[in-house]
């Protein structure tokens, strides 16, 4: 900043005041325990990256300050914080193809959930360490208990409903641990739409996805008759003793 002073003579001269104030800022990342994970000086954002905090509350401190070599401008700094909860993703679970299959009796049916759930909280989505895959069965018409029995593999007995008529709605004990589902619809009732869910396991976290299965009417059997008419000899001429 430039003033012209006067005085008596004629001449004039410059004075130059040089602003000597300056603005600083400080971001601080702390901890529940009010430790300082990180500094970043002088900047006007603070960025974290994906996955570098884990689950757990954080402080974000913002420093602001006046500085003056010429002043005293102690009581020109100001301290923001704000605090931020950092919560694990959810896990998406899916299964492939279309939510509807409808599928003729006796023939197999390919479920495969592989490709489809992951975790989010994790840079990599084929990382499936930790997971425990669950498959369960019952009939569209019937509602999930809140402790579910462990069904077996066997042909449809028609008692106790659910998908193989045995325990009702229940988990697929033969598919413990398995990412793709196998089922012979021989195995189940004709006309009757079936909700088999897949279900995945985290550490606390769980996720689920549904697919319907209706097994169509078998067809009815096929019986073809022959009938073979074979020519009969007639009897021998008397005195003929030929055959």
């Amino acid at each position: 900043m430039d003033f012209w002073n006067s005085g008596q003579n004629s001449s004039t001269s410059p004075l130059n005041c040089v602003n000597s104030e300056q603005f600083t800022t400080q971001w601080d990342l702390l901890d529940s325990d009010q430790t300082v994970l990180r500094t970043l000086p002088n900047a006007t954002e603070l960025i974290s990256e994906p996955y570098t905090l884990s689950e757990g509350s954080y402080v974000v401190r913002v420093t602001a300050s006046l500085w003056s070599s010429t002043f005293d401008l102690s009581d020109k700094t100001v301290v923001v914080d704000t605090r931020v909860n950092v919560t694990t993703s959810s896990l998406v679970a899916g299964v492939d193809g279309i939510s509807f299959i409808n599928v003729t009796f006796n023939d197999t049916v390919q479920l495969s959930a592989y490709n489809l759930t992951y975790d989010p909280s994790i840079p990599s989505t084929t990382d499936r360490s930790g997971m425990i895959p669950e498959w369960h069965c019952k009939r569209s018409d019937e509602t999930w208990p809140p402790q579910l029995p462990t069904q077996s593999y066997l042909p449809y007995s028609g008692t106790n409903g659910g998908c193989f008529g045995d325990a009702g709605p229940a988990v697929l004990g033969f598919a413990a641990g398995i990412w793709n589902l196998n089922i012979d619809t021989s195995y189940l009732e004709p006309l009757v739409n079936y909700e088999i869910q897949f279900v995945v396991r985290k550490d606390t976290r769980s996720a689920y996805a549904d697919v319907t299965l209706y097994v169509q009417q078998p067809p009815a059997p096929v019986v073809e008759v022959r009938l073979v008419i074979k020519p009969i000899k007639p009897p021998p001429e008397r005195g003929d003793f030929t055959q």
